[in-house]
């Protein structure tokens, strides 16, 4: 009897995986199949990396990443051969290479294991790339004993030294540039090749021009967050953004980031603005300006979607949605402008063929939103894979009041709740380490090939005197933009005084200021702050209720991506 048994299992396992194999092979040109990286090959910092080839692939992704798991490449290539150069890689540190192919509607999948090189040429440190007509103090870090190194140094591209190198400590004499301007070169070779690089500054800043770029001077914005950014500034050690308005000055912060967000809460409508851009290292500075006008409308926020459009169901019935109760939906199926052409949203759409929606909210007394377009594919979801990140903060601490201990511990444990349900599901889970740091966190999700990475977090305000929840996304154009809302729309709506203005603090955009759902580091980043841990309601509402927040939150993933009605 058990070998009967046995049998028909082992058969019953014969047909499925037969069917799953056929069902591959037969959807290889529209789904991402496994794929390995084939050789990775140098000669010294010029790299040539080869891969299997993935049929539905469109292009392919190479990152790189140190032993501190920080990214230091990261660069798109269409064929399965990407050669490339590396620079600035540090002596005896291991780094990991992966490769990603990518399809038509930006999925991912990684290789199936990464493939990992040690650097072992010497590297130089150094304090400071500022020389004012001092010495310069190099570090040498590498084998000098056993490899031949030589060592050499251009000032404005002209060769003032070069030499063996054989000592771990070398002194760059200030006689080469004493009482010049410009630009000196150190290289490290081994025979003809450079092996290391760096470039000093005398008697001359060493900033590059900054340009902001994504502000058009005079013009006249519509009233919302304003998103600033910057290109040059390089080589400064911060940046100082000042905001005017009418000529007074009414903000000053600093950051290191050349992507921030100013809140639309600093501005006024129909007043003029001036934003001025100031990166500095030392005495030296450059400064970029922009002039505009804040429009004297709000702008409505874009249309959202109920289901994951890159994988729909025939026959599903989707729906359309504005997070502004005032705004009117209109929409096309046929890809046209839906302001000249669409008609108004009244019912669900019934799909049941590829489509492209476009969306756009309109109200009498404010602006448009953006139109959003929607690339609706009619096709089967492989498994489902998510990364659930719960916050790592364990000195955010809550209202003891309310049995809060920390927003790590709080955290974790509400998304224990998040996993049991997502499992019940069959969804992939892979969870972070909060005793680990964010480069890790998005280094994992990226070679886990994870659909979704969502962070989960609790919120506190300086005073002490803020509630309510709020959902984070990279911007109001990323893929994240519908699932973001609906997950905010349905936590809100099991929160106590849910119709009270505070409860819903709304999707809010982070605009590269957030590692976890920025979409240069992650293809679908979503991070969830469940009300407020430092004041007493919200702190109690999070206690008593992880099990019925989790599984809202788990609940709004399963019925986006349709694995649930």
């Amino acid at each position: 009897m058990r070998r009967k048994k046995l049998y028909i299992t082992l058969v019953c396992s014969f047909i499925v995986a037969t069917i799953l194999s056929v069902f591959i092979l037969l959807n290889s040109n529209k789904i991402l199949t496994n794929f390995k990286i084939i050789s990775v090959d140098n000669n010294m910092r010029e790299y040539t990396v080869k891969y299997e080839r993935v049929k539905a692939a469109v292009n392919y992704r190479i990152t790189i990443y140190d032993q501190n798991d920080i990214k230091i490449y990261d660069e798109t290539f269409d064929s399965n051969v990407a050669k490339f150069n590396l620079n600035n890689l540090e002596y005896d540190n291991t780094y990991s290479l992966m490769v990603y192919a990518i399809d038509k509607s930006g999925e991912t999948r990684p290789a199936k294991s990464e493939y990992k090189f040690k650097w072992d040429e010497a590297s130089m440190e150094y304090d400071s790339t500022i020389l004012n007509d001092e010495d310069l103090y190099l570090t040498i870090d590498g084998d000098l004993q056993n490899k031949h190194y030589k060592i050499e140094c251009l000032f404005n591209d002209n060769v003032k030294l070069s030499e063996e190198l054989t000592k771990d400590e070398y002194v760059v004499s200030k006689s080469i540039y004493q009482g010049l301007s410009g630009i000196l070169k150190v290289q490290i070779k081994s025979g003809e090749k450079i092996v290391d690089e760096h470039s000093f500054y005398n008697n001359m800043n060493p900033i590059s021009d900054v340009t902001i770029s994504s502000i058009e001077d005079n013009s006249i914005l519509k009233y919302n967050d304003v998103y600033l950014e910057f290109t040059g500034g390089d080589n400064s050690e911060s940046t100082e953004i000042k905001i005017y308005e009418n000529k007074k000055l009414i903000k000053t912060s600093s950051t290191t980031k050349k992507k921030v967000i100013l809140s639309k809460n600093l501005f006024k409508t129909g007043l003029n603005y001036k934003i001025e851009v100031i990166p500095t290292i030392g005495e030296y500075k450059k400064n970029a300006s922009v002039n505009f006008q804040m429009s004297e409308k709000e702008q409505l926020k874009p249309v959202y979607i109920s289901n994951n459009w890159n994988h729909i169901k025939r026959g599903t019935k989707i729906t359309l949605a504005s997070p502004d109760k005032d705004a009117t939906i209109y929409y096309t199926l046929d890809g046209n402008n839906p302001e000249s052409f669409g008609i108004p949203y009244k019912e669900p759409i019934t799909i049941n063929e590829n489509v492209t929606l476009k969306a756009v909210a309109v109200s009498d007394n404010k602006v448009n939103s953006i139109i959003k377009t929607y690339n609706i594919d009619v096709s089967d979801m492989a498994q489902l894979k998510v990364y659930i990140s719960p916050s790592n903060q364990s000195k955010n601490f809550g209202v003891k009041e309310a049995l809060y201990t920390n927003e790590r511990d709080e955290m974790n444990d509400l998304s224990n709740y998040i996993v049991e349900r997502l499992e019940r599901f069959g969804v992939k889970i892979k969870r972070n380490n909060s005793s680990g740091n964010i480069n890790l966190w998005l280094k994992e999700s990226n070679y886990f090939g994870a659909n979704l990475h969502i962070a989960i977090h609790s919120n506190a305000s300086v005073n002490h005197t803020s509630r309510g929840i709020e959902t984070w996304i990279h911007s109001e154009s990323s893929d994240t933009y519908s699932l973001a809302n609906k997950i905010q729309k349905d936590l809100v709506s099991i929160y106590p005084d849910k119709d009270k203005a505070y409860a819903d603090r709304g999707v809010k955009y982070a605009n590269g200021a957030l590692g976890e759902v920025n979409d240069n580091y992650l293809p679908f980043g979503i991070l969830v702050e469940v009300a407020h841990h430092d004041y007493y309601e919200d702190a109690l509402w999070i206690m008593q209720n992880k099990k019925l927040i989790g599984y809202n939150i788990a609940d709004s993933i399963l019925k986006y991506y349709q694995i649930i009605e």
